[in-house]
Parts: structure tokens; sequence; C-alpha cells
């Protein structure tokens, strides 16, 4: 399960730079940058996790 974890932060990571840093356009009622910024921080949290989480199979013994 960890590794799904990770790769889904390391999309969102993703999604968020491309948010932040790669387009020009802006939509109403939200601020693009801000929200590329908020989904770079939760992908960031997630891969920590994410990265705890296997650890702590890797410890144990656990393969699943």
């Amino acid at each position: 399960m960890p590794g799904l974890l990770a790769i889904g932060a390391i999309t969102s990571i993703g999604l968020g730079a491309i948010l932040v840093f790669a387009v020009d356009w802006q939509w109403e009622g939200a601020d693009r940058p801000l929200v590329g910024l908020i989904m770079m921080a939760v992908g960031m949290l997630a891969l920590v996790a994410a990265t705890h989480m296997y650890g702590h199979d890797s410890h144990s013994g656990n393969t699943s």
C-alpha cells in the first residue's frame, strides 16, 4: 500500500507544480497558484507518510 500512496503523492506534487509554474490561465473563483501550492504540500505530506509506512514495513518483515 505505501507504493500506491507514493505514486499518488508524486502525481500530486507534479500536477501542483504544473499549476504553479507551467500554465498561465485563470478560472473564476479559484486562485490557480494557491491550488497548486496546496496540491504540492499535500503531496509532500503523503510522500513522507508513504516513506514512513514503507520503513515500518521493511523493518517488521512484512512483504504485503
